[in-house]
């Protein structure tokens, strides 16, 4: 029995390695990799700049990855859906904008989080704003044991206080402190080496490398913390969308100033070392497609007994499946398998199609 052909739009082949000569440590420009940790695709987003256009212009700026969260959640789905090797789904509590200084009081708010839950999967629960006292409040109490229970990071948005708090209240959560708390170098450090469940984003901090240089007191900042600060831009509003390219170009003009290694930490590596476990771990794993065999598909026994380099056999437990392809493939080229399922008599049943590189663990882009 065999099943229809899959095409696929981006898939690359599994080990090229491509090779780049660096001077010293500094990247061109539009070369270094960019994770950015702090990305909002609101309503009024969505209202004015199609999600195809958000893709284009995070993949024009060479984003990485994005952690993406949304007033309301519809924003961050689209853009997931659409591009799910690039976006990192978090989960703000809000449902439209202004809601950031009643959701910790709103049950409302809770039970929005707690439905998105269980409908959709995420690696963080956040941005939320949260400050002092309020963290101690029964909905951010409960906002925590929804991390713990998810296997999610806190994104907060809060002053010291309150991020001491909500790692006070569970002996695991970690927290990702929205731009620093808006604190100085010599602060964020202090809450750094208090609390090691604690990294900082940089988001709407344009004091970091103002003029194209960093000052002492952030060289000094990452460099005694190179594994926990990471970059962000904040797309709060819609026409920050548009910042994205700018954003990024920027920071690659400043993390020049870093040794190399340094450089990459900040730029993506953190960022990427921080989330990815917890969104390797939270991501559906992969995706189903329903297929039916015909008649005309039907592969001859030849086909269940190839062993060329264009077939893998699959074999366990289960019937052999023969994956094919049709014809030679190319690097982000569409192409075509066959799939085929010996050794079997069950004329219906359902294909998993996992959607991971084992090479290096990232999701590739196809459409099933």
């Amino acid at each position: 029995m065999a099943f229809s052909h899959f095409p696929s739009t981006t898939l690359p082949q599994l080990c090229i390695v491509l090779v780049g000569l660096l001077s010293g440590n500094v990247y061109a420009q539009s070369t270094l990799p960019i994770a950015d940790a702090h990305i909002h695709y609101s309503h009024d987003s969505v209202e004015f700049t199609p999600a195809e256009r958000v893709i284009e212009l995070m993949r024009g700026a060479n984003l990485k990855f994005a952690l993406v969260s949304s007033s309301d959640d519809n924003g961050t789905q689209l853009l997931s859906e659409l591009a799910p090797d690039l976006i990192v789904p978090g989960l703000r509590p809000y449902r439209r904008r202004g809601e950031t200084s009643t959701w910790f009081t709103d049950d409302g708010a809770l039970a929005y989080v707690e439905q998105l839950l269980e409908n959709n999967h995420y690696a963080t629960i956040g941005e939320f704003h949260l400050y002092g006292e309020s963290a101690d409040l029964p909905i951010p109490r409960r906002i925590v044991e929804l991390a713990d229970e998810y296997n999610l990071i806190l994104h907060a948005h809060s002053d010291a206080d309150a991020v001491e708090r909500l790692l006070a209240q569970s002996p695991d959560v970690k927290v990702l402190w929205a731009h620093s708390g808006f604190e100085s170098p010599e602060d964020i450090a202090n809450m750094l080496a208090k609390h090691d469940r604690l990294w900082a984003d940089l988001a709407f901090r344009s004091e970091v490398g103002s003029g194209g240089q960093l000052s002492s007191d952030w060289i000094e900042l990452f460099t005694q913390f190179p594994d926990r600060m990471m970059l962000g831009t904040d797309t709060y509003t819609p026409e920050r969308m548009y910042f994205l390219p700018e954003h990024a170009a920027g920071a690659r003009v400043w993390l020049e100033s870093l040794p190399l290694e340094l450089a990459e930490n900040v730029a993506w590596k953190n960022a990427f070392n921080l989330i990815m476990p917890h969104w390797d771990a939270n991501k559906p794993q992969a995706q189903s497609v329903a297929v039916s065999a015909s008649e005309d598909d039907e592969p001859s026994n030849t086909t269940c007994g190839i062993n060329a380099e264009d077939t893998t056999h699959i074999v366990g437990d289960a019937p052999t499946i023969v994956v094919q392809a049709l014809q030679t493939i190319q690097v982000s080229e569409p192409f075509s398998v066959l799939i085929s399922v010996c050794d079997t008599d069950v004329s219906d049943m359902s294909l998993e199609l996992n959607a991971t590189m084992p090479a290096h663990g990232h999701g590739m882009n196809y459409e099933p």
